[in-house]
């Protein structure tokens, strides 16, 4: 096992030596010839950056393949990606059209075809050769538009082509291993330039190399995985390329909705968006290799694990993936037009005549509520089931007969029209008494069926518990993330609430919620000592008014809202008198019930 490793580690080495040493030299190469970049307001990049990177990229990969693998690696693949490259190069320099860029795409997918590299490793038959040409164009156009963050593309493609290379590895397949780990060392060597702060990009040369490279090794990994249910094969290549596709389609939806075309340049893609909410660049660009390296895990383990055994796992990783991006796809980064057209359109109200459309959109809600409890039901039923050792055979009538009627008994109860955003305690208890009622109704239903001795009431409890904990706690984990967002989010002004009380958490709320105030809460103070360090809402409550100026120092608001009517106008005009030292303003919210 240990010598299967490595020749593809040595490989890999050699490239990112090759890398660290080519790409200095290609940086001065590219200001001697004003291959440059400057700074634009669609762009990220704050300075003039060197283009060309992908020529060390590539450089590094063919010197490491043919100084130590000469005839262990598919020539006519090299060829495919030579192609790429040559044509991203061609396009850094002279800029070709869009359609030439797909034309070639669409010759080096018929290659991998003639050489036997159908999408879903032969299992979906003929279905698999129109696939695997939307893969390769999807893919490789999904890595030219991740590169829009210092060192977010040659990152991710590290981490996938590494994960890859250890699947072939375990599978026997050298050949693959070592075009693999070739371009992992070459993207790390890259990315020691390209980081934070990046003195290099790769241009469209590198990324679509690099989107080309790994879309053939998503496909070729597919094959001998170990499983044959098509299903968990076609599951591979979309987990490692999860980052590429969730960034891609966010993107694309988005962009229809606000009217913009599909390939005009912006900064709305995911890492952007993390950015809108407070990280730094360096932090966006590690959530999503944290995110890409969770996916590549979840191969690894399902190659030597079975599949059921992590089927919670899978299931809960790709729900908080989709939760992620819906919650990301509110951040606000296109101008006060497109931000309106795009909110109509979720509304379903600006969807034009397209009736399936106004309905999806309309319906959004509901749709993905029904589909997350589908798959929360279906999980809790698998787990009570194998727990209590329980073997039936129409366990999928019975399955289906459980999700049937607890997904009834949700909407006829009307939960499904709750806003989740909103969620509180009543409402969670909401939903556990009435899927005990679903419980109830689905234990009478296999007792006239005969079948309550098999599913004993143990397995209705696990079941009612899990499933209850499960679609409860997707709610609360929505509004905990919703707030997460509004907390971050960027906003004019920052704010102190000086009242930690009933109408104070009113306030603070409202302030979270409604993003038109654009305020931003820092904390509390309050004149009450028994809750001076406490929190409240999430929020510190510094002190009181006596320490009003200190905290305010500390801070620096720009503004004090005071939040109740207990603070006299002489109170307030002492307030004022402190902040306008510091230049701070005062405001009060003003709370009031009128009756006709």
């Amino acid at each position: 096992m240990m010598l299967s490793f490595l020749k593809p580690i040595i490989t890999g080495l050699v490239a990112l030596v090759s890398c660290l040493i080519i790409t200095p030299l290609v940086i001065k190469l590219a200001y001697r010839k004003g291959w440059i970049v400057k700074p634009r307001s669609d762009r990220w990049h704050q300075r003039p950056t060197a283009l060309m990177g992908g020529v060390a990229i590539f450089a590094a990969y063919t010197i490491a393949l043919f100084s130590l693998s000469r005839g262990h690696f598919n020539y006519m693949l090299y060829c495919a990606s030579s192609i790429m490259f040559l044509t991203g190069l061609i396009d850094d320099i002279w800029e070709i059209k869009p359609v030439v860029k797909v034309v070639v795409q669409v010759l080096c997918s018929f290659i991998l075809i003639y050489y036997g590299f159908n999408f879903g490793g032969g299992l979906l038959g003929w279905a698999g050769i129109p696939l695997t040409f939307i893969w390769v164009m999807g893919i490789t156009n999904a890595i030219n538009l991740l590169d829009n963050m210092d060192g977010l593309a040659a990152g991710i493609s590290a981490i996938v082509t590494i994960i890859t290379g250890i699947l072939t590895c375990l599978n026997g397949e050298t050949d693959l291993a070592i075009p693999a780990f070739a371009i992992a060392g070459a993207a790390i060597g890259f990315l020691a330039y390209n980081f934070k702060p990046a003195r290099i990009f790769m241009g469209d040369s590198g990324s679509l190399f690099l989107g080309f490279s790994l879309s053939y090794l998503s496909i070729a990994v597919q094959y001998k995985v170990g499983s044959s249910s098509a299903i968990w094969v076609l599951f591979i290549p979309i987990s490692l390329m999860a980052i590429p596709i969730m960034d891609t389609t966010l993107v694309t939806i988005k962009r229809v909705l606000a009217g913009r075309r599909i390939d005009q340049g912006g900064r709305d893609h995911t890492s952007h968006r993390l950015v809108a909410l407070g990280l730094s660049e360096r932090q966006a660009v590690l959530t999503l290799y944290g995110i890409s390296a969770l996916w590549g895990a979840l191969c690894l383990l399902m190659y030597k694990t079975q599949v059921n055994n992590l089927l919670l796992c899978i299931l809960l990783v790709a729900v908080s993936s989709v939760i992620f991006s819906v919650l990301l796809s509110k951040v606000k980064v296109y101008n006060e037009t497109e931000e309106t057209l795009t909110y109509l359109r979720l509304k379903g109200k600006d969807a034009g005549q397209n009736l399936v459309l106004r309905f999806i959109l309309m319906q959004k809600k509901l749709i993905a509520g029904v589909v997350t409890d589908i798959l929360i039901i279906y999980t809790s039923f698998l787990i009570a089931k194998n727990a209590l050792r329980i073997d039936a055979k129409d366990d999928e009538i019975v399955l289906a007969t459980f999700i049937c009627v607890k997904i009834s008994v949700l909407y006829i109860t009307r939960l499904y029209y709750r806003i989740w955003r909103y969620m509180e305690v009543v409402e969670a208890a909401a939903y556990f008494m009435f899927i005990c009622l679903a419980s109830v109704v689905l234990a009478g239903i296999l007792f006239f069926k005969g079948k309550f001795g098999i599913y004993t009431p143990y397995f209705f409890m696990v079941d009612f518990l899990l499933s209850a904990t499960g679609i409860v706690f997707s709610r609360l984990f929505y509004r905990w993330a919703n707030e997460l967002i509004s907390r971050n989010r960027d906003a004019k002004k920052k704010v102190i609430i000086y009242g930690a009380g009933d109408s104070g958490y009113l306030l603070i709320k409202e302030l979270l919620q409604n993003h038109k105030h654009e305020l931003r809460p820092l904390g509390w103070i309050d004149d009450d000592e028994t809750k001076h360090n406490m929190y409240l809402y999430g929020y510190k409550i510094y002190g009181g008014k006596s320490n009003l100026a200190n905290i305010c120092t500390k801070l620096k608001p720009d503004l004090v809202l005071i939040s109740t009517n207990a603070i006299s106008e002489k109170d307030e005009v002492e307030l004022r008198g402190i902040l306008e030292t510091q230049n701070i303003d005062l405001g009060r919210f003003d709370m009031s019930l009128s009756f006709s």
